[in-house]
């Protein structure tokens, strides 16, 4: 639906585009009177408005990539994070994900080789809020209602971007208050105990003054659910290995507490099932719900397919319908398909994560009945990956994976990514991209894996994973499960839950096994699927098709030289 706010943001993005096609003459020769400066912004309830939208434009960030050059260009780049993982591979060579297997991810390459082609933008967010939390009390004609409501977005907004770079960098320079010529720029990294409480504390400020909901023309606004989801996913990062310990994973001498907190503490993981719990209540009266009335098959695919849907806690709301052939659809689908930038292929590293229907694992010995052998697996399979002899779209119905098939070219895992590529997307149709930024079902694992770390696997642990499995069919995990085992079954439910929405490349460096072999190091698997003449099943034997490269320092990203040579910023260790 494209919503009023949607609208709003999109009115500021042609102003800034057609903005970008003037001569720097045009600027220069405007009539007198007519510049909008700040206090033009403050002025009143509209001209602010339009700087919130703006501010959400640059503050949120999705799942998806986008192709943003004219607009902002530090935030271009084309393909999502999940070939960096054990989930899937680039078609290309040239896409960023391929720097981050060869143990290339240096601190004198780019911000987009790196990953992290936002940074730059998020202290421009960071910035804005900060000059709207300065100078709301000088817009006129205001209650305090709508007052409590920025207040709650904007430290909210604030929040989350802090919170991306503290799962990227570690501790990063708090930055409260708008600079001005005469401040010193140079402030130095804050510790990671004082990153997360300054996150929580922006998070704990929202959800006190956020509405619960928003009448349906303002979907897409931050509501207090949003605000302790953030909060749950910051003490979740917070309470795991990387931080949470005396020792870092690389020394950082007289500075590791710019990396981890110097001492390990359990009640940490009690304070993130809190977090994740006070998420779980908080729902109902935002009206978000899991999806689970469109039958196991279809549950899931909706949750991530339909736009504003009620497991959809926030979305990113910049865009509307785009083509096939604009970004962020233009990053993922294959060459074989639409003459693009190349597909996400997803690896076999992945599909073994998934059980049969009945709980029990999935074997892949090799053998000649792998139609039977996908048949068998959890149904999020067949919602989330295009598979051999699978439907695409309605301009490929079925697809063709084995060898010399029409789809097989460059296709390393054997399948395609089908999740993120909506239905209604085709040659002749364009489709709205759903850009989750928090989904309830995180909440749920997030409070399963906090709890038994805090605790062992409680009965309410078990409740919530189980009730993320049973809405798609899964049975109930099995009773009597150790601490670690029930650890290894909530991460693997992680894994097929959130797959290919960017969480997989943080949980593995959070709970810091990147090391181990298949994860984000060592053997890469695919399929070689070959087509049997006269039957309607296909032979399949898995291979290795890559070998990647993870090293130590990789567990944080690197700050830029450019800034790191301005002697204010220590270096994260080994770069």
């Amino acid at each position: 639906m494209k919503t009023l706010f949607r609208a709003v943001i999109c009115g500021v993005l042609c102003l800034a585009v057609s903005s970008c096609d003037k001569s720097i003459s045009e600027f220069l020769d405007k009539a007198p009177g007519v510049d909008v400066t700040e206090s033009t912004i403050f002025s009143s309830k509209v001209q602010l408005e339009t700087f919130i939208a703006g501010t959400y434009r640059i503050g949120l960030h999705s799942i998806f990539t986008y192709n943003d050059a004219n607009l902002i260009p530090t935030s271009r780049t084309y393909c999502i994070n999940a070939p960096i993982t054990d989930e899937a591979e680039c078609e290309v060579t040239f896409m960023h994900p391929e720097q981050w297997n060869a143990g290339n991810v240096t601190s004198a390459t780019t911000l987009v080789a790196n990953e992290d082609y936002r940074y730059f933008i998020r202290w421009t967010a960071i910035r804005d809020c900060n000059i709207i939390l300065e100078r709301l009390k000088d817009v006129p004609n205001l209650d305090d209602t709508y007052k409590n409501q920025v207040i709650g977005e904007v430290k909210f907004i604030r929040a989350l971007n802090y919170a991306e770079m503290l799962k990227r960098y570690g501790g990063v320079p708090i930055i409260d208050k708008r600079f001005q010529l005469t401040d010193n720029f140079q402030v130095k990294r804050n510790t990671i105990e004082d990153v997360v409480n300054f996150i929580v504390k922006d998070c704990d400020d929202a959800v006190a003054k956020l509405p619960a909901t928003y009448t349906s023309n303002f979907r897409g606004r931050i509501t207090k659910t949003a605000a302790q989801m953030l909060k749950s996913r910051t003490l979740l990062y917070a309470a795991s290995p990387l931080f949470n310990t005396a020792t870092p994973y690389m020394s950082l001498g007289e500075d590791n507490k710019l990396i981890c907190y110097g001492n390990q503490d359990n009640s940490r993981w009690q304070l993130a099932a809190d977090a994740a719990k006070a998420a779980l209540d908080l729902a109902p009266a935002g009206n978000f719900s899991l999806i689970t009335d469109k039958g196991v098959d279809k549950n899931y695919k909706y949750a991530w397919e339909q736009n504003d849907n009620a497991e959809i806690v926030l979305a990113e709301k910049t865009y509307p319908s785009r083509a096939r052939t604009q970004f962020p659809w233009y990053g993922q689908q294959p060459v074989s398909i639409i003459n693009a930038w190349g597909g996400v292929s997803v690896i076999h590293n992945f599909v073994r994560k998934y059980e049969k229907k009945d709980g029990t694992p999935q074997t892949w010995p090799g053998g000649t009945d792998l139609m039977q052998k996908y048949a068998e697996l959890d149904p999020r399979f067949a919602q989330t990956v295009g598979y051999n002899g699978s439907y695409y779209d309605k301009d490929v119905p079925l697809l063709e994976t084995f060898q010399g098939g029409r789809h097989a070219a460059d296709c390393d895992g054997g399948a395609w990514l089908k999740k993120l590529l909506p239905d209604a997307l085709s040659a002749s149709s364009g489709a709205v991209p759903n850009g989750i930024v928090f989904r309830l079902a995180e909440a749920y694992l997030n409070y399963a894996e906090a709890l038994n770390e805090a605790q062992g696997p409680v009965p309410a642990a078990y409740d919530a994973v189980n009730t993320i499995r049973q809405r798609s069919g899964m049975p109930k995990l099995p009773t009597g499960l150790t601490k670690e085992q029930f650890r290894d079954r909530v991460r693997n439910e992680r894994d097929i839950e959130l797959a290919f929405e960017d969480h997989r490349l943080y949980d593995i460096r959070r709970w810091k096994i990147a090391e181990n072999d298949g994860v984000m190091q060592g053997p890469f698997y695919g399929l070689k699927i070959t087509k049997i003449t006269g039957s309607t099943d296909f032979k399949y034997e898995p291979y290795v098709f890559e070998t990647r490269t993870f090293l130590p320092r990789m567990y944080l990203h690197p700050f830029l030289n450019t800034e790191v040579y301005k002697g204010y910023l220590v270096q994260n260790p080994g770069y």
